[in-house]
């Protein structure tokens, strides 16, 4: 094999609503939490089991990140298409390895699924008609 692959596909659920961070060149990156989960059978005691996964999920394309904050809510179940960046991080004496799925160009996207329940119901009430 001569090529490698960074490249990560999630479908999940927002845990947060989306944070929009300014940065100093003048961009902006708009950050979540998504939650997603394994679900199975357990073969010995046939109990359903889950598991529930976090991943941290940082945009930096604009158009994809305004998309985000205006029709992005805590639960609102998403497609994310991105690549995975490991960061290290120090504070003091500790140091850990903080992972990301970064959604920044070709390749990368955002597709909502399904609305959160709040918008859903923000979206069904009636408008006041004018006479």
């Amino acid at each position: 094999m001569r090529g490698t692959v960074n490249r990560v596909i999630l479908v999940g659920n927002l845990g947060k609503d989306p944070l929009r961070e300014d940065l100093e060149n003048g961009a902006s990156r708009v950050s979540f939490p998504l939650a997603t989960s394994e679900i199975w059978s357990d073969q010995f005691q046939g109990k359903r089991k889950q598991i529930r996964e976090w991943h941290q999920i940082v945009c930096l394309d604009q158009r994809l990140a305004d998309l985000t904050m205006r029709k992005c809510r805590k639960g609102t179940q998403v497609l994310v298409e991105g690549r995975l960046r490991a960061t290290l991080v120090s504070e003091g004496p500790a140091q850990w390895v903080r992972t990301e799925i970064v959604i920044d160009g070709s390749g990368c996207d955002i597709t909502i699924l399904e609305l959160s329940k709040s918008i859903r119901r923000k979206a069904r009430k009636p408008r006041a008609r004018k006479s």
